[in-house]
Formats: C-alpha cells, structure tokens, sequence
C-alpha cells in the first residue's frame, strides 16, 4: 500500500479533474463513461450515483482504479487500443479480427476478452488470444469518495490532498489466484493470456515475490504493460513492455519469496500477546 497523504483524484468521468471544458462538464453531469460512451457503472456504498473516478493521483504517478480505463478507444471502432496492441503483438495485424468481451471459461470463470483471428472471408477461428484487465483498488475509499463530492459540486479539488491509499497487494493476490487457475488452461491448451496491468503494479509483483523478469515465446502468460500519461487536455495510456512468465515460474517465486515471513519472529509476537492475554486474567 502506498502512503494515504497527498492523493487525489486524478480523473473524473475520463477527464483530468483540471479540464473543465464543455464537453468534459457535459459528460460528467450525463454520469458517463466516455471510454465506453455509455453510463458509468462504477459504484460505491456511500453514493447512491455513479461513482466515476477512474483514475487517481499519488505521489509516483496515475493509477487506473477502474478496468473500464482501459477500454480506452483505439483506431478500430469499438475496439479498446489495448486490444489493439495486443492483436498486432501476438498476430502481427489487426485485419480478420473479432473481439469478444466476457467469454466462459467452464469450471474456471469469465475472461474478460477474447481475441478471435478468423480465416480470411470465412467464420473459422484460425488462433485466438484471451485478455485480463486488472487494474488497482483503493484503501480509505471514503476520503476519495469526499474529494468526488466535492469536485461534483464544483470545487477545485486539484489543490488538495486526500488520505486514501492505494491496496496494491490486493490487487495482486487477486490477480495470482486468476493467473494461476486460468493459466494452467490455457498452458494446457498451448494458446497464450495476456494480462493488461500498468507497469507499477508489475514492479511490485516482482520485488514482492522475486519473479524473474524477461520475454519467452513459449510462456503462456503475457504481461502488457502500460503507464498513463499526458496527452493534450487528456490522459492517455501508453504501451511501455510486454513481458512473460509461467505458471510453474510464478509458483517457485512464491515458494522462494525473499520476503518469506520469519516463524520465530511470528512466534515471539504471539508469546507477547499469550503474556498480556493471560495477565488479564
């Protein structure tokens, strides 16, 4: 987790919380997603509208808080342009190429998109590519939700600094287990995952658990990496690295964790809470 003083919302219904022109006033008070040119879907408990932060600010860079950030669209209509990047990695082209969004995996869960390559003129799968979006998560999520309020209701909140922080760790733990389950599939079935995280998130995947870093063709699991940045009046991703591992690989990383809790230091921590326990009594 990241430190929770001076952050703030980096952008709000897809634009910096600095644009305030027409059309980015036109689509925050229409509640949409303009990555997605529908209505916001993103909620919290202490809203009872949309909640459109969908990316925030600390103190090393933007950080997407919603996977519909990087629905971002690319030059194909309707196509996001990680999808894009991805189609032109692993194809080598984006011609004879349909996108399909939430498909089944039986027994496994839904992959958040699947890219078809078809024969030329003919309905025919010729190779195909599964995408996972994993984007952050937020921990003291009531102070952001404050800052929303406040830019909502017209204030500049570009000034001020908010004590939410970034749940990171979470976020990894709930990306392994999916890269894991799905991971043996598709190792399984010789066919590739490629995983769309910004590059923050891998560099701490890898300090956390010493994952060797590099490219194989052979690995199933790809890891396309990207960063936000200033682009005119918007944010903007941009592709930096695709790199790879596999299963076996993520499993003696996380066997061999440099950073393995020490069982006598866990020990002597519940000897002193026995101690004050047992001293109530």
């Amino acid at each position: 987790m990241t430190d929770s003083i001076g952050n703030q919302p980096a952008e709000i219904f897809g634009y910096p919380v600095a644009n305030r022109s027409v059309r980015a006033e036109h689509v925050r008070q229409r509640h949409e997603c303009p990555f997605r040119s529908v209505s916001c879907e993103k909620k919290s408990r202490l809203l009872g509208s949309a909640f459109g932060v969908c990316s925030v600010r600390t103190g090393s860079g933007v950080k997407a808080v919603c996977p519909r950030r990087f629905e971002e669209p690319g030059l194909i209509d309707g196509v996001p342009r990680a999808l894009e990047d991805v189609a032109r990695h692993y194809f080598g082209t984006t011609d004879d190429v349909v996108v399909f969004p939430e498909v089944r995996l039986p027994n496994v869960g839904a992959i958040d998109y699947v890219i078809v390559k078809h024969r030329a003129m003919r309905s025919e799968v010729e190779d195909f590519v599964a995408v996972e979006f994993q984007t952050d998560s937020t921990t003291g999520t009531g102070e952001l939700v404050d800052a929303f309020r406040r830019f909502m209701d017209g204030d500049d909140v570009t000034g001020r600094r908010y004590r939410f922080g970034m749940n990171t760790y979470d976020s990894i733990k709930r990306a392994i287990t999916q890269l894991m389950n799905k991971g043996v599939v598709f190792e399984s079935w010789g066919t590739k995952c490629y995983w769309v995280i910004q590059e923050y998130i891998y560099d701490n995947l890898v300090s956390r658990y010493g994952l060797a870093t590099g490219f194989r063709a052979e690995h199933s699991t790809r890891f396309a990496l990207y960063t936000l940045e200033p682009q005119g009046d918007r944010l903007s991703l941009v592709a930096t690295r695709v790199l790879s591992t596999s299963v076996d690989d993520v499993y003696q990383a996380m066997r061999t964790n440099p950073r393995m809790p020490d069982k006598r230091s866990f020990v002597e921590g519940l000897n002193r809470r026995l101690q004050l326990r047992l001293a109530v009594r």
